[in-house]
C-alpha cells in the first residue's frame, strides 16, 4: 500500500501560536468592548432615542468596562420609570398625596396620572446592534491575523 506524507509549513509556529491564542483574543475582544462606548453614544444621541425635559437624563449616561464586560447606562434614579413606565399612585395612609412643584408650590392631589413607558434604552441598542456587530466582526479577523500571521 502506497504511503503519502504531508508536510505542514511552520507547524511548530502555529502550534505556538494557538497555545497563546487565549491571551491574544482576550486582549482584542477587550478593545472591542471598550470600542462599543463610542457605539453606544453615537446611538444615544443620534435621532433622540432619549427624552428630553432637562436634558439630565441624556447627560447621565455612563460606560463601565471590566474583564470582557461592559454597561452603558443612564445614573438619574427616575431612568427605570421613563424606560418602563408606571401605574397611578395612590396615597397609603394619608387622604391626599403631596409635594412641591417646580416652582416651590405645594401640590395636593389624590393619585398621581400613570405615565407611559418609552423604551430608549431598546431603541438604542436596536439602533447599536449593527455597528457592535461590525466591532466584533473585525476583532475576529484581527485575532485571526494575529494567530496566523507566522504562516503567511
Amino acid at each position: 500500500m502506497a504511503q503519502f506524507t504531508v508536510q505542514i509549513e511552520n507547524l511548530h509556529a502555529l502550534t505556538q501560536s494557538l497555545k497563546r491564542y487565549p491571551k491574544i483574543a482576550e486582549n482584542v475582544l477587550q478593545k472591542a468592548v471598550d470600542a462599543s462606548q463610542a457605539v453606544f453614544g453615537k446611538h444615544t444621541l443620534k435621532d433622540d432615542p432619549v427624552p428630553w425635559r432637562t436634558g439630565n437624563l441624556l447627560h447621565s449616561f455612563r460606560f463601565q468596562s471590566g474583564k470582557l464586560q461592559a454597561r452603558w447606562f443612564p445614573t438619574a434614579r427616575y431612568a427605570p420609570l421613563v424606560e418602563y413606565g408606571r401605574g397611578a399612585i395612590f396615597p397609603k395612609t394619608k387622604k391626599s398625596l403631596s409635594w412641591k412643584s417646580g416652582g416651590g408650590v405645594q401640590v395636593f392631589a389624590q393619585m398621581s396620572r400613570p405615565t407611559k413607558a418609552n423604551p430608549f434604552m431598546k431603541k438604542i441598542l436596536q439602533k447599536s446592534n449593527a455597528d457592535v456587530q461590525k466591532v466584533f466582526r473585525h476583532a475576529g479577523d484581527l485575532i485571526l491575523d494575529e494567530i496566523t500571521k507566522i504562516i503567511k
